[in-house]
């Protein structure tokens, strides 16, 4: 079975599809299927270039034409993330690859949703099987497409774990894991921070998703000059680091901090950060977005504030540093057990997946 892998992004790009993507790949690279990724990205390691897919570039005809020839040698297309960014070039490699006759599959993979009727419409006539990483966007997905059939496969992140160390430990270390952005809500995370500094608590801050960004974070200069000071004396630190390595950087955390400011179908899809948080059992205060209430809903060191709220997540970080998290109880160990097991098996389900798309 060859299967191709598409995405506008690859690593080192900085985002959970781009983590998942390069991890998944890996996984199965050691299965019984021949796997190949082709992204946008020009300095990827772990994907071949293509023109079409480059964020920066409009398509040419002729980057059209070399990726269908790509996708044409496939027994399944899987495409993650087709309604963003190009959505006339999935129009188009789709389209001629029906029009040729094409015997594969295509796999459209909704890591990220959003409200823009475009997009729905577009994915209303992609022809072929649809998958998700959380019921949260399943859910969504079949309520705006008619009952159409979503299946829910797992994410994964890299296995190996590289070593790290933040640059602070000997206070209360917050850890924003995501990528530096607003959507995430980043610049309520650090004016969060800035506010306990300022009533004199004893905490670092720590920002990782610094570097690799397909767009600027967002964050105003006004914010950031009022946090210069704190990073002058140490207390705030703006940080990157590789997937490998936010195993030992999540677990060299006290609090790990994600308040994705969206709710509704632009709420966080999954959080793969906030999985791992859990699985190295810190303290999580979350927004109340997406799938995040459901994967904490079972955690009883999660605290979710209201999305978009920064009185809210000041309050809980506030509470949070002054309480120390005691030990995992059952239901935690049992939670984390289970992700873990999610991740290290996701590639043996895309093939499980990939041969009854084949079958049908």
């Amino acid at each position: 079975m060859r299967v191709l892998h598409i995405h506008w992004a690859a690593r080192p790009v900085t985002g959970g599809v781009e983590a998942h993507l390069d991890a998944v790949v890996r996984q199965l690279g050691t299965l019984p299927c021949d796997v190949e990724t082709v992204s946008g990205t020009r300095e990827s390691l772990g994907a071949a270039y293509d023109a079409a897919l480059d964020l920066e570039v409009p398509a040419a005809a002729s980057d059209i034409t070399a990726l269908v020839g790509r996708c044409a040698r496939a027994d399944i297309v899987h495409w993650h993330n087709p309604q963003w960014h190009k959505p006339s070039v999935t129009s188009a490699v789709v389209d001629a690859l029906q029009g040729r006759g094409w015997r594969g599959r295509f796999v459209f993979d909704l890591h990220n949703i959003d409200e823009q009727p475009d997009q729905w419409e577009l994915l209303a006539r992609l022809p072929g099987r649809m998958v998700a990483h959380s019921p949260f966007v399943a859910e969504e997905t079949r309520r705006r497409l008619g009952g159409r059939e979503v299946t829910v496969l797992p994410l994964t992140l890299a296995e190996a774990e590289g070593e790290y160390s933040l640059p602070c430990r000997d206070r209360t270390v917050v850890l924003q894991p995501t990528r530096m952005t607003r959507w995430k809500g980043s610049h309520l995370s650090l004016e969060a921070a800035l506010v306990l500094l300022e009533e004199g608590a004893d905490l670092h801050f720590v920002h990782a998703g610094t570097r690799h960004l397909v767009w600027p974070p967002g964050i105003s200069e006004e914010l950031l000059e009022r946090a210069r000071g704190w990073q002058e004396k140490g207390r705030i630190h703006f940080v990157h680091y590789t997937p490998e390595q936010s195993w030992a950087a999540i677990s060299q955390s006290d609090i790990v901090v994600h308040p994705t400011i969206d709710r509704g179908t632009h709420g966080e899809p999954y959080s793969l950060s906030v999985a791992q948080a859990v699985i190295c059992g810190r303290h999580v205060i979350a927004s109340d977005s997406g799938h995040l209430p459901r994967m904490l809903s079972r955690y009883s060191a999660g605290r979710l504030v209201r999305a978009g709220q920064l009185e809210d997540l000041t309050d809980a970080l506030r509470e949070a540093v002054r309480k120390p998290l005691v030990g995992q109880g059952p239901h935690d160990l049992s939670l984390s057990r289970e992700l873990r097991e999610g991740f290290a098996t996701a590639g043996a389900a895309h093939l499980r997946f990939y041969r009854s798309s084949s079958a049908a």
